[in-house]
């Protein structure tokens, strides 16, 4: 699981991501909307018993900030589609997840993700990841002493 600045599938079906796993995310000032796209790949077991065509997949996202409090949480279905050119290979359900979460701060922000097929005996799959938010300010202050230390070293 991990974050991208934009995700789309292409014509084969397959995910194509583009700026994959940002160091971090930039906001203008604070509180700022935060809205990487969420990567999630779940793929099945060798026999293909649990991501079959027709069935749901139960997505659970819920977001926290580094005092643990939540600040985004959703649960929705998504349907279990066909592979394309899969040939004998088990299925693979790549999910793409738009989160818009309002930072009100600088700081670590937590994914937790739990997926949930329905109509299989299979336990929840979960797993988590963290993005680290930043304001615009707080990139020039560092900069700027990063310059300030250089300019003192060289005189």
């Amino acid at each position: 699981m991990g974050f991208a600045e934009a995700a789309t599938f292409d014509a084969r079906g397959q995910l194509a991501l583009i700026g994959f796993s940002p160091q971090a995310f930039t906001v203008e000032q604070f509180p700022g909307q935060v809205n990487a796209p969420l990567i999630m790949i779940i793929d099945d077991d060798d026999e293909g018993a649990t991501l079959k065509a027709g069935r749901t997949a139960n997505v659970r996202i819920m977001v926290k900030n580094d005092s643990g409090e939540v600040v985004f949480f959703v649960e929705q279905a998504t349907p279990v589609n066909e592979v394309k050119n899969s040939g004998m290979l088990p299925g693979r359900l790549a999910l793409v997840a738009q989160v818009p979460v309002t930072a009100s701060k600088a700081g670590r922000y937590t994914y937790h993700a739990t997926v949930t097929v329905v109509g299989d005996d299979s336990p929840e799959l979960t797993a988590q990841a963290s993005l680290r938010v930043v304001d615009q300010a707080l990139l020039d202050a560092r900069r700027a002493a990063a310059q300030q230390n250089r300019e003192g070293q060289v005189g």
